[in-house]
């Protein structure tokens, strides 16, 4: 009834890459993340916060299969998403802000990290 352009069908797939990533399938739960995004991107563009959400998602299942590039890449899409449209001092920006860190303290990058 929705199809696949509705933001909607774009919250089932991020809800399935979740439960994939929890359960360790990251192959999987990128399939699912990355369908998500591109609803997103279509619909609702590139300045939005569900979009913002999408980036992080698909950087902490980078994060989870070790691919620290790959996660911050994505970490950072997020991040300058959150900047623009929330501003500095939201919690969600600090979440990102937070994801990136890890992954510094991750490859040993401490300067990095703070």
């Amino acid at each position: 009834v929705l199809g696949n352009e509705h933001t909607d069908t774009a919250g089932s797939y991020n809800n399935i890459g979740l439960v994939y990533k929890t359960k360790g399938d990251y192959e999987s739960a990128l399939d699912y993340h990355n369908q998500s995004l591109e609803i997103k991107l279509k619909v609702l563009g590139n300045e939005h916060t569900a979009t913002a959400t999408s980036y992080n998602n698909i950087g902490i299942v980078y994060g989870k299969k070790g691919d620290c590039e790959s996660a911050l890449d994505y970490y950072n899409k997020s991040l300058q998403i959150r900047l623009k449209v929330l501003g500095n001092e939201h919690t969600d920006t600090a979440k990102s802000y937070h994801n990136i860190g890890l992954v510094y303290q991750r490859e040993g990058d401490y300067e990095s990290a703070l």
